[in-house]
């Protein structure tokens, strides 16, 4: 989170002096706390005899009483603000950071002019800074009386402990906020480390899946093979087991470079490449369900800022869903185009399409989603759900546009 900074004035020398605050950043005063520091207040102004007791925060432009004793003659009101131009006697605590005693302002040279507190006859002050435990500022814990005081020794010390009494609570409030931060950051940790499970599941289980399907077709119609027919059906199962084996090794690799943090590596990347990459990978469920691709770019090369593995792991989830859905004899098609300045894919398939309900909820991962292809292909959701997180990764959108029964187009824009 970006730093914030209040600048104040130190009277005694006119200087000024930029402070960090810690406002906006640390949790809110929880109510427990305020009844303490109420009571702390409340019971020092009494024993002190003064009419004000006051704990101030300091915000970037102004300096606001966050809280007042309850006693009687005190004319201050909480949430009462000062710009930070009068030079007031908290400014010049925060600035110095330290203890401030000022007797009678009226007696004094440097307090008696242009003195805001003084206009309403406080005219002795005591007060002490209040910080973070990380040095940034919260404001003053102070007394201010009506008359001449000079604050025995005593009333002094009391008075630290208060501000000491104050800092350990900021303490421990902050602590606790950065607790909580850590377990959000292990259930964060814990979030990645199911989708990079889900991802090697679900990409593994695909390529294994395809091998099977190419298996089952050699068995099942390996007498109507040519020697040619068999070989070539050889080479496409060798390609498959290939595919597999670096789809492994690209996880592993991944995770070596902590896949937990799943942070793009950016170069160029030719989407061409990837589209016919990843068309040889599904070509044996291609040919199963005897579809023809139809392939419209409007480059031999087309090249977007990308990390190549998330890319073609997202249009490889995509496009195996418009092969999964299409019909038997159907057509897929993939188009990639600029428009202005934006690069654009786009997979459409004219299969079983899905309804407004499925839409909304497509990118969001359901570990009971069970969807079957046309051909009685599984489909968890996965893989659409790592799609979209891996495309956002790479500054890229997509969208869906889909009519039950009329299939489906993916929009993707970089």
């Amino acid at each position: 989170m970006n730093k914030k900074y209040s600048k104040v004035i130190i009277r005694e020398t006119n200087e000024a002096q930029r402070v960090i605050i810690g406002t906006g950043e640390n949790p809110e005063i929880q109510d427990k706390l305020i009844e303490k520091w109420q009571s702390l207040i409340d019971t020092t102004a009494k024993i002190v005899g003064v009419p004000a007791g006051l704990i101030m925060k300091l915000n970037e432009n102004t300096i606001e009483v966050f809280m007042k004793s309850n006693t009687e003659g005190n004319p201050y009101k909480v949430g009462d603000q000062e710009e930070l131009i009068h030079r007031l006697y908290c400014e010049t605590v925060i600035g110095k950071q330290e203890k401030l005693l000022v007797p009678n302002a009226r007696k004094s040279p440097i307090w008696k002019e242009n003195n805001p507190d003084v206009d309403i006859n406080m005219i002795s002050y005591l007060g002490f800074p209040i910080n973070y435990p990380n040095g940034k500022v919260f404001g003053t814990v102070c007394l201010l009386d009506n008359k001449e005081n000079h604050y025995n020794t005593l009333y002094e010390n009391l008075l630290k402990k208060v501000k000491e009494f104050i800092e350990t609570d900021l303490e421990l409030i902050v602590t606790n906020q950065q607790l909580k931060a850590k377990k959000k950051e292990l259930e964060l940790s814990n979030d990645i480390k199911t989708k990079f499970l889900s991802l090697i599941s679900h990409d593994i289980r695909g390529s294994i899946g395809t091998l099977d399907e190419l298996l089952k077709i050699l068995v099942t119609k390996i007498d109507e093979y040519s020697k040619d027919k068999f070989k070539a059906t050889l080479q496409s199962l060798s390609y498959t087991s290939n595919s597999v084996y670096f789809t492994l090794e690209n996880l592993l690799s991944w995770s070596k470079e902590d896949l937990l943090e799943l942070e793009p590596e950016t170069e160029e990347v030719d989407i061409v490449v990837v589209i016919n990459k990843v068309l040889n990978f599904l070509k044996p469920r291609i040919d199963f369900k005897q579809l023809k691709i139809e392939k419209l770019f409007e480059n031999e090369n087309f090249y977007v800022s990308a990390d190549f593995n998330m890319i073609e792991s997202a249009i490889r989830n995509i496009v195996s869903n418009a092969v999964k859905f299409s019909y038997n004899e159907g057509t897929v098609s993939i188009k990639a185009y600029s428009r202005e300045s934006k690069k654009i894919i786009e997979i459409e398939d004219y299969g079983t399409g899905m309804d407004q309900s499925t839409i909304n909820n497509l990118f969001t991962y359901n570990r009971l989603s069970q969807k079957m292809g046309t051909s009685g292909e599984e489909s968890s959701g996965i893989g659409l759900y790592l799609s979209h997180d891996f495309l956002k990764k790479n500054n890229a959108s997509i969208d869906v546009e889909s009519e039950k029964g009329k299939g489906s187009r993916f929009i993707i824009t970089f």
